[in-house]
């Protein structure tokens, strides 16, 4: 009786060993991090200049009001080095940790547009101004993750 309890109890450890392992294998391999919402931009030549001063002045602001706010984690502006035919010049990148629903995306546009002191109308006119400098050749929306 007592060989058999000892062998039941080595059984179901040696399962219970094995089933630890199989779900230990089938854990995830990465951890979900920040968004990085990427757009591609062309810069017309010699408009290199025009287009750094508008980001330096408008767009930092509105990066720096949104950082502000928790909306964002940080921003980033990349420049591709040797970009080749077709490829964008420049990235500019905002992180940040998750999607707003759309109740905060509503709140979030009343302040901005507040803090902005602008209109739709005129914030398409400075868009359009800006076309002359740029073209967007792109957007993405990328996750970041790490290994567990």
């Amino acid at each position: 009786m007592k060989a058999q309890i000892v062998k039941t109890t080595t059984l179901a450890l040696l399962f219970s060993f094995l089933a630890f392992n199989a779900l230990a294998e089938d854990e995830r391999v990465f951890k979900n991090g920040n968004y990085w919402e990427v757009s591609s931009i062309e810069i017309v030549d010699g408009q290199w200049l025009n287009y750094a001063t508008h980001l330096k002045g408008k767009w930092q602001e509105s990066m720096e009001f949104s950082k502000s706010k928790g909306w964002i984690s940080d921003y980033k502006i990349l420049i591709n080095q040797h970009p080749r035919k077709g490829e964008p010049d420049m990235y500019l990148v905002s992180i940040f940790s998750e999607m707003a629903t759309k109740k905060q995306e509503d709140e979030r546009y009343e302040a901005y547009m507040k803090w902005a002191k602008s209109s739709i109308a005129k914030m398409e006119e400075e868009s359009g101004e800006r076309v002359i400098m740029r073209h967007l050749s792109g957007n993405s929306l990328l996750r970041e993750v790490t290994f567990r």
